[in-house]
């Protein structure tokens, strides 16, 4: 019977596993998470700056078509792991530090982004956010 009973959890932790991206609301946001775990495209994605991400991410384009200035120097910093210093917005800011190991996530004010942030350093869970969106995809992320 406790070999049926692992077979099962085995399975279903599959699964799980398999559909994190699911859960995510936010279609264009799904769609991300699922390209960037190459279960899906970015052609899907509606959002042209969010698309123009995943193609940057994806090594399938630049970030130059991203329009917001904020989010393509973020790209640009994640894709040639340069500097952030470009980036006004503080919270982004020290998110793209806190990813690009020069810094913690600790100057990141928003307490959900905070949380993702430690999370995906591997010092904090992803239970800790309260945004379904931003939980499933730190969850996705992790996996």
């Amino acid at each position: 019977m406790s070999c049926l009973l692992m077979l099962l959890f085995v399975c279903f932790g599959g699964v799980a596993q398999a559909a994190s991206c699911i859960s995510i609301n936010d279609k264009d946001q799904r769609a991300y998470c699922n390209a960037k775990q190459g279960n899906g495209s970015c052609i899907s994605i509606n959002n042209a700056d969010l698309k123009a991400q995943c193609y940057a991410e994806k090594g399938q384009g630049s970030c130059i078509s991203i329009k917001d200035r904020e989010q393509r120097a973020y790209c640009n910093a994640r894709k040639n792991n340069s500097s952030c210093i470009t980036i006004n917005d503080s919270d982004l800011r020290a998110q793209c530090n806190a990813e690009l190991k020069q810094s913690s996530c600790i100057t990141i004010k928003d307490k959900d982004q905070r949380a993702y942030c430690n999370a995906k350093k591997g010092q904090g869970s992803c239970i800790a956010i309260n945004n379904a969106d931003l939980k499933a995809r730190c969850y996705a992320e992790k996996k």
